[in-house]
């Protein structure tokens, strides 16, 4: 059963998300990402002296509005931002955890899956409201400066990304970023500090980029079971959003899935039995 004050336990949660440095900083962030891809786009468009195989970089780079929304969520999910949301989310858990500000809700005659679940619903709008800032602040200025693509004029294949495929895009960046704060609320409730969530999120995805490099290696020697394997690694995973442009592989997001599940999953199973200091 929900909480009758559930709204409100969401409400308190956005209001400290959005104050705090980390939910600060990662709003500016997001602005700067898009707006530093269409300076980057509007230098490549007009840049006719760096030559890459007699060709000029403007000849080379296609110059519209969906690429520099492309190239702006490659720059927005390219740690800087993702780390800001780990570090939001661990300061809402863990961080309070360490404070005891999390025993005021702990000890009220409330679900405790509702406090979980309140934090996680404050933190995922932080990760929406970046994405939208991105997009918004790259594809629009994009759209005025350099239009729609045109397939087969210039550096513009038929087989060119659409718009759709764009916002798809997006929409796949915050199911990944929905996956990286469920497994910082897990690792928030065994940790209980924020430098220690990061930190071990860190070593979590150094192994899983080591367990990736064997597989791929296995791959290469056509050992059929790692090119099977792959997809349900942690970075794989996370990285479903990649595929954007071209086609989306079904197996990542079935691996996203199951990381967002177990992980929610041990994180309530793991609060319900918390004892409250």
């Amino acid at each position: 059963m929900i909480p009758a004050h559930f709204p409100w336990m969401v409400w308190a949660e956005l209001r400290k998300v959005y104050t705090r440095g980390s939910g600060i900083g990662a709003l500016l962030i997001a602005a700067v990402m898009g707006l530093g891809a269409v300076a980057a786009m509007y230098e490549a468009g007009h840049n006719d002296t760096a030559q890459i195989n007699g060709a000029t970089l403007a000849d080379i780079v296609a110059v519209n509005a969906v690429e520099v929304g492309g190239w702006a969520l490659n720059a927005r999910n390219f740690f800087v931002l993702p780390l800001f949301l780990l570090l939001a989310t661990a300061g809402t858990v863990a961080g309070e955890l360490g404070n005891r500000t999390l025993r005021e809700d702990l000890v009220r005659p409330i679900p405790r899956w509702s406090a979980l679940a309140s934090r996680m619903i404050a933190v995922s709008s932080l990760s929406a409201l970046t994405l939208l800032i991105t997009g918004a602040v790259s594809f629009l200025p994009g759209l005025v400066l350099f239009g729609m693509p045109t397939p087969g004029t210039g550096a513009v294949p038929v087989d060119y990304p659409t718009a759709s495929q764009l916002g798809m895009g997006y929409l796949a960046s915050f199911a990944s970023d929905v996956g990286l704060i469920a497994i910082a609320v897990m690792l928030s409730l065994v940790v209980r500090s924020v430098g220690g969530v990061v930190v071990t999120l860190v070593l979590i995805l150094m192994a899983d980029l080591a367990v990736r490099g064997v597989l791929n290696l296995m791959s290469l020697a056509q050992i059929q079971v790692a090119a099977q394997l792959l997809p349900w690694t942690l970075g794989n995973a996370l990285g479903c959003w990649q595929g954007w442009s071209t086609h989306f592989e079904p197996m990542r997001f079935l691996a996203l899935t199951v990381v967002i599940v177990a992980c929610t999953a041990a994180a309530t199973a793991r609060l319900s039995r918390m004892d409250v200091p």
